[in-house]
C-alpha cells in the first residue's frame, strides 16, 4: 500500500524546496567550491571560484533569513541533483588531459549554476504565488547573483576551452 503524499500544500512545497536549496548552498560552501578552487590551476578561474565561495556563504545566511521570514527553523532536504553533478565531474576529470581540464571544470561549475538557477526560480514562483514578498525578495537577490556567476563562468569557459583546444595534446 502506498503512502499518501507528505507535501500537501504550496507552503510545504516551498519549505521543501528551500530546504533543498539550503543543502545545495551548504554543500557548495563547505565542500565543493573549496575543493574545486584548490584543484584548478588557472588563476582566473580560481579567483572566480573563491569569490563565488564568499557569495555562496552569504546565500546560506540569506536562506536562514528566508526560513525565519516564514517562521520556520532552517532545515536542509536531500538534493540528489547536486550530488549527480559533483559525481559526474569527479568521475570524468581524471580522464581529461590537463590542457582541457580548465574548460571542463568551468563547464562543471556552469552546470551547478544552472541547477541552482532552476531551483531558485521554482522557489521564487512559489513564494510569489503565496504572496511571500519578504521571501521572494531574498530569493530574487540570490537569483541575480547566480545569474552573474554563470555569466562570469561563461567567459572563463570560452577562454579556457579555446586555450585547451589549441594545445597539441588536444587535437581538434
Amino acid at each position: 500500500m502506498s503512502m499518501p503524499p507528505h507535501i500537501q500544500t504550496a507552503r510545504e512545497l516551498l519549505l521543501d524546496r528551500l530546504g533543498a536549496l539550503l543543502t545545495v548552498e551548504e554543500t557548495l560552501a563547505r565542500r565543493v567550491l573549496p575543493q574545486l578552487a584548490r584543484q584548478v590551476t588557472d588563476e582566473g578561474l580560481k579567483s572566480v571560484l573563491t569569490l563565488h565561495l564568499g557569495e555562496t556563504r552569504a546565500h546560506v545566511s540569506r536562506l536562514h533569513e528566508t526560513f525565519a521570514a516564514l517562521g520556520e527553523p532552517p532545515a536542509g532536504k536531500p538534493a540528489p541533483g547536486l550530488d549527480g553533478l559533483v559525481l559526474e565531474r569527479e568521475a570524468k576529470v581524471k580522464d581529461i588531459v590537463p590542457a582541457l581540464r580548465g574548460g571542463f571544470d568551468c563547464a562543471a561549475a556552469m552546470g551547478t549554476e544552472h541547477y541552482e538557477i532552476n531551483a531558485y526560480e521554482a522557489a521564487l514562483e512559489l513564494a510569489n504565488v503565496l504572496g511571500e514578498a519578504a521571501v521572494a525578495s531574498r530569493l530574487e537577490a540570490t537569483l541575480s547573483e547566480e545569474h552573474a556567476a554563470l555569466s562570469t563562468l561563461r567567459g572563463h569557459a570560452r577562454r579556457l576551452t579555446e586555450a585547451g583546444a589549441q594545445q597539441p595534446t588536444a587535437p581538434l
